[in-house]
């Protein structure tokens, strides 16, 4: 494995000159002058053996470089004029992880505090779709990550990633959905969230003191607090704070033992993808899957259950039960206003 950074510098030139298109010979000398002209490297032949030898054979850099010597050019030379060591020696399994990593970052390459890398990105996903179109026909379609057509709010990303890394405070402008003018608020930024592909800020508000969270989408504007100094909370965990809830709401702090039954096909779903990381299975058998979940009871966990339908029942606490049974007396009056009708359904 070569010990320096200049050696792989003078295997880069090397490399180039084996695959020039204008020539295919190159002699001992003349790829010592091309690295010295390139690079302003001083080369020995000794030296260049060695880079020779080990873009062959090194098991650690993993190039197998195809590189032969014809006696009667005094020249090295590629077998395989597609060669190149900037192809890179990956295996699916690495090729498959990197276009899932380069995938990701380009949903978010727009956020300035990553637009400095949005070409890096670019290459990245060029360089894997390339690859990726070598061993199949479909290239890079493979992977689809989900995302929202229009996400409002994401405008603010970069102002509160600043103001978050240099614990500023600032001013915001909210707006709820259900009132009719924005109020302001001066608060001292903490975390920033995503929930179902819509971004919730978790902050200190200066009024009162309390720790508050703000859907980005309904701040109308943002600017510095100035001559506001930063609020610490000390006993806030960022990393420990959702971690006894779903989503990001909070009716209450107090955490219940919630027990839901599951059909068995809706099971198989629940099974293979936790509604929390407290679920524990109580019973799997061919009548139900019952799990048992350690939260808080908040609008998105009422909203999760509500989701599977007539595939998941509340056996307790019976406050959440009889939320879910008010909620869908409430839908059934939509579609049958007469109270006598309603009556009559077999919930």
């Amino acid at each position: 494995m070569p010990q320096n950074k200049n050696a792989l510098v003078r295997m880069q030139v090397i490399d180039a000159c084996l695959r020039s298109r204008t020539k295919k010979y190159w002699s001992k000398r003349e790829l010592i002058d091309r690295i010295g002209e390139a690079k302003d490297i001083r080369v020995s032949r000794r030296t260049l053996d060695h880079d020779i030898y080990q873009m062959r054979y090194c098991s650690q850099l993993n190039y197998n470089a195809p590189i032969e010597y014809l006696k009667k050019e005094d020249g090295y030379f590629y077998t395989d004029p597609n060669f190149s060591i900037e192809k890179l020696p990956l295996n699916e399994v690495e090729i498959n992880a990197l276009a899932m990593a380069a995938a990701t970052l380009g949903q978010y390459k727009h956020v300035d505090v990553l637009s400095q890398f949005s070409s890096t990105i670019d290459k990245v996903i060029t360089l894997v779709k390339n690859l990726k179109q070598e061993g199949t026909r479909d290239g890079f379609s493979f992977i689809d990550f989900e995302k929202a057509p229009y996400s409002k709010g994401n405008e603010h990303l970069d102002f509160l990633i600043e103001a978050i890394r240099n614990r500023k405070a600032v001013k915001l402008s909210y707006l709820k959905f259900d009132d009719s003018m924005p109020n302001s608020r001066t608060v001292s930024p903490y975390l920033l969230k995503e929930y179902r592909n819509r971004w919730y800020l978790l902050c200190v508000q200066h009024e009162n003191g309390q720790l508050r969270k703000f859907g980005l989408d309904r701040i109308v504007s943002l600017e510095p607090a100035h001559n506001v100094s930063y609020e610490n909370y000390t006993s806030l965990n960022p990393e420990l704070y959702f971690r006894n809830v779903i989503g990001i709401s909070f009716e209450g702090e107090k955490v219940e033992e919630v027990i839901l039954s599951f059909s068995p096909h809706d099971g198989n779903y629940v099974k293979t993808q936790h509604l929390h990381n407290s679920q524990e299975t109580l019973v799997d058998d061919n009548n139900e899957l019952r799990i048992k979940l350690n939260v808080v009871i908040n609008y998105e966990l009422i909203s999760t259950i509500l989701s599977f339908g007539k595939g998941v029942r509340v056996i307790s606490p019976v406050v959440l039960r009889q939320q879910i049974a008010n909620i869908l007396a409430e839908c059934c009056q939509f579609y049958y206003p007469d109270s006598e009708e309603v009556k009559a359904i077999d919930f």
